[in-house]
């Protein structure tokens, strides 16, 4: 006899409920339900899908994390770098070209293109076949799943996986150790990738320019997994703005400035770096349609902003790279270009907004936003910040900062803050 107050029956039917409300969002917007082979049409990337989808997720771990129980739990999360460990090895010697898009290859011929034995390079292809990524069609033989083959058609995407599985995966296992040397205080020169790495994170890109360009095409592909670009499209009204250069500053190479340009034909964007190397990135990229609609400047935003009457400013997954005492300078860096603007003019930031503590916000959700700040701690001694958090730099910079509003359909948020000339 069922027990109609089983917590364990009560989360299989909220999984039941939330599944049905899936399939009848693709039905109701034409979306194909998804499956494992490698032409598995895409999913809708909309907030209202995401949300659904992270509500399921959150109800299905639940429902798991109860039945293992907190060893089986346990022995999944430690044993979870090995995980990582072949995903790092399956980028590096580059397994997803190795098997045709649309066809099988066996053992020796993959072996031959990676440039590894054949009993390492099967025992790899095994272990991340547990986990739907790639196939093996007969013994020996393996194909491509849709999880395999996204890596094939998306440089971006394979080159932000690549990243935090090579110089980043290697920087957080000596995150004790640097916590150990210096545990009352965080910064870029005392964190782990400083520890494993041996030079701060920037200089190390200068000091390896391919790996540099790897980041800004990595850059670009975390905008795509986690719907940056839709929040900083959709969160302000740009179609108003009909004059006027908006500038990115420490906009990289300019992935986003680019892709806002092409989507509202309005604008004029100047997208501002420190780095030459991120800059250069910009030279690879195409741009010829944007009629020098996107144009590229040398400029810290510790200095001064040379540029004012902008429409607007916009500092997108920057603050996060820096200590509370740095963008503190950031922000008031930008106060007297401001007080030459037109009233109103605004400072869009644009990142993760941490939930504030003891909130209910959605495990699942609030894990990404966690999982990014725990690698700022690792890479840059950095932070991710609350509303809270927030409001007290702005208004450390200047008391006249006043967070206007929040826009929040993703994951980075789009914070948009004003200097209020009449306080």
């Amino acid at each position: 006899m069922q027990n109609q107050d089983s917590s364990l029956l009560n989360l299989a039917k909220e999984i039941q409920n939330l599944t049905t409300e899936i399939v009848d969002y693709l039905s109701k917007h034409q979306h194909p339900e998804p499956n494992f082979t490698p032409t598995s049409p895409r999913l809708p990337e909309t907030y209202q899908y995401n949300t659904l989808r992270d509500s399921l997720n959150d109800a299905a771990q639940d429902l798991l994390h109860l039945i293992n129980g907190p060893k089986s739990d346990a022995r999944i999360f430690f044993c979870s770098i090995h995980d990582l460990a072949a995903w790092q090895m399956a980028l590096e010697f580059k397994f997803f070209s190795a098997i045709p898009k649309d066809g099988i290859a066996d053992l020796k011929g993959i072996a031959e293109k990676v440039g590894m034995d054949e009993d390492r390079v099967g025992r790899v292809i095994r272990i991340l076949a547990t986990q739907r990524v790639f196939k093996e069609v007969e013994r020996g033989v393996f194909g491509h799943t849709a999880s395999s083959v996204l890596f094939i058609d998306d440089e971006q995407i394979r080159d932000a996986c690549h990243y935090q599985l090579d110089e980043f995966f290697k920087a957080a296992s000596e995150m004790s150790t640097s916590v150990k040397a210096s545990p009352f205080e965080s910064s870029s020169s005392n964190c782990a990738f400083k520890t494993r790495h041996g030079v701060e994170l920037w200089d190390f890109y200068k000091r390896n320019p391919q790996l540099a360009g790897r980041f800004a095409s990595a850059m670009a592909g975390v905008g795509k997994l986690e719907r940056h670009f839709e929040n900083l499209r959709d969160g302000y009204p740009w179609e108003t703005v009909t004059s006027g250069k908006v500038v990115d500053m420490g906009g990289g190479s300019g992935h986003m400035a680019i892709a806002l340009a092409r989507a509202f034909p309005n604008l004029q964007i100047l997208v501002q770096d420190a780095s030459l190397e991120m800059l250069s990135a910009a030279s690879h990229l195409p741009i010829s349609d944007l009629s020098n609609r996107v144009t590229f400047m040398q400029h810290s935003f510790f200095d001064p902003q040379p540029i004012d009457s902008a429409p607007a400013y916009i500092l997108r997954q920057c603050t996060h790279n820096w200590s509370d005492d740095a963008c503190i300078r950031i922000f008031k860096a930008l106060v007297p270009a401001l007080e030459k603007s037109k009233r109103g003019t605004p400072l869009l930031i644009n990142d993760i907004v941490l939930p504030e503590p003891q909130s209910q916000a959605e495990s699942q959700r609030q894990h990404r936003l966690r999982q990014v700040d725990i690698m700022m701690m690792g890479v840059l001694g950095s932070k991710q910040r609350t509303e809270t958090e927030f409001w007290a730099l702005l208004t450390a910079a200047d008391p006249r900062f006043k967070i206007q509003k929040i826009h929040s359909e993703g994951d980075a948020d789009l914070m948009e803050v004003h200097l209020d000339m009449d306080s």
